[in-house]
């Protein structure tokens, strides 16, 4: 795998300063291993509970790393960072999970009430965004920026790819492998971030080597090296940001919806700038600057059946619809 190609920091100052929150999402890091028939027992269950393929306010990353055993095919893949990162929490043994930060415990510790609890407010946001090139690269650009009172501490960014589902009978029996670390884009330790009022975009660059059909995605977070607490992560799904983000949702139609081809994108009082469409993979499939429209002829004849994700961004806030493909 390719290292990091482009890491480059901006500053853009804001004319105000905005006090509000963002949206937290909670961070749940798995351990876990392919060969531990704990792990089989349980994680079903788990995966159950934070409902892995739909929770929206959920970001989970699970790590195969060398305990109990060492010849996980997934733990092989990439070792060092997942031992990196299971030896900075001090993990005892598989399966175990991390809440935002918080000391690892058992599986059946975390509960939708205390997801929910850990999924409220954050001084700052972390978005994400993801636009895949022609070579099968991706460009990665991470957003941060505090609202309000800049929280104290020395921080440390992280930027992780991981892959949103495989299918692989492991020894232990388990058949579906959610949200699997392949690698990380900044160092394994993480990369060193002053949180500032200014909005701050991290530009990152990687190139996947499991072939075309992999759905990979970025997972970053902001986290206190004191006291290993997770501030917020964010990946490019994510639906709301910030407090003051206006959702303009409902000032964007797509119709027909489902469509067997064309479909009609129509603004409602917005000044629309940018749409774009992406699969459930995040790859942008569809890239379209806008100027003065009221409308846009979508053209999805060529894509395959299924679900995509059109975004509109105007100067008037962001829209993100669901559009079917039959």
């Amino acid at each position: 795998m390719k290292k990091i190609l482009t890491l480059v920091l901006l500053l853009s100052l804001t004319a105000t300063m905005t006090f509000g929150q963002a949206k937290k999402y909670a961070l749940l890091e798995h351990f876990t291993n392919t060969l531990c028939s704990s792990c089989a027992s349980q994680n079903p269950s788990f995966f159950t509970t934070i409902a892995v393929e739909t929770n929206k306010d959920v970001h989970h990353i699970s790590y195969h790393w060398r305990t109990p055993y060492l010849n996980c095919v997934y733990y092989q893949a990439n070792a060092a960072p997942q031992d990196t990162r299971a030896d900075y929490y001090n993990v005892p043994g598989s399966p175990r999970v991390s809440l935002n930060g918080a000391t690892q415990t058992s599986l059946s510790y975390v509960t939708p009430p205390i997801i929910q609890a850990a999924a409220t407010t954050s001084p700052i946001y972390v978005k994400v965004t993801e636009v895949a090139n022609a070579n099968l690269s991706r460009n990665v650009m991470i957003k941060t920026k505090s609202l309000g009172t800049v929280p104290t501490g020395t921080f440390k960014l992280y930027a992780a790819v991981v892959e949103k589902k495989t299918n692989y009978v492991s020894p232990n029996g388990e058949r579906e492998h959610f949200n699997v670390f392949r690698k990380f884009i900044t160092a394994n330790g993480g990369d060193n971030i002053t949180l500032s009022s200014a909005e701050q975009t991290i530009l990152l660059n990687y190139t996947p080597d499991l072939g075309a059909a992999a759905q990979l995605y970025v997972v970053a977070w902001i986290q206190n090296t004191a006291t290993k607490e997770v501030l917020n992560s964010g990946t490019q799904f994510d639906l709301g940001t910030a407090t003051e983000e206006v959702s303009t949702d409902n000032q964007v139609t797509l119709s027909p919806n489902p469509t067997t081809g064309k479909t009609m994108v129509t603004f409602d009082k917005l000044t629309p700038q940018y749409l774009t469409v992406q699969n459930v993979a995040g790859q942008v499939l569809e890239s379209v600057k806008l100027s003065n429209s009221t409308s846009y002829e979508l053209n999805v004849a060529n894509f395959a059946s299924g679900i995509y994700i059109v975004k509109v961004k105007s100067a008037e806030g962001i829209a993100v619809k669901r559009l079917v493909k039959n």
